[in-house]
């Protein structure tokens, strides 16, 4: 088992939310995947705008995946895909075959995951945002790598 590290932060605003997802951005190793937990609203999306602009990617492009279920942002080193699997349910990263599209270096931010599914590696993290409206908490755990 991967050791993991536990961090947690008061986010003011959208702001702060994006500009964390584009400090843990720089700390996820490409075929890397952020699980993101939260209520409607909690920022899941925001979080994400950030990860892509931390990657180089178009922050302007990112949008909430939640009908089409799976959005894909090209960054320098690959795609980032950005799933929503409020309405496939836990398992639903299997029925979409993503282990045939996703390639080993690109990312993953999946919004409403389980814990399970084809992810590109074993570098998993997770996220969870609580609150809405001007201030938000954090928490997230990431594998440490050596």
């Amino acid at each position: 088992m991967v050791p993991a590290a536990a961090e947690s932060r008061v986010l003011d605003g959208d702001a702060a939310t994006e500009a964390l997802g584009a400090e843990l951005a720089a700390l996820t190793p490409p075929g890397g995947t952020w699980l993101l937990r939260g209520e409607l609203g909690a920022g899941k999306t925001t979080f994400t705008r950030g990860f892509v602009a931390g990657l180089g990617g178009d922050p302007d492009q990112v949008a909430s995946p939640t009908y089409a279920v799976l959005h894909r942002y090209r960054c320098p080193g690959g795609w980032i895909h950005h799933l929503d699997l409020f309405r496939l349910g836990e398992a639903g990263a299997w029925s979409l075959g993503l282990e045939e599209t996703v390639r080993p270096e690109d990312y993953l931010v999946v919004e409403w995951a389980g814990n399970f599914g084809p992810w590109p590696s074993g570098w998993v993290a997770e996220l969870t945002l609580e609150g809405c409206g001007d201030q938000r908490e954090a928490r997230w755990s990431r594998p440490v790598t050596s």
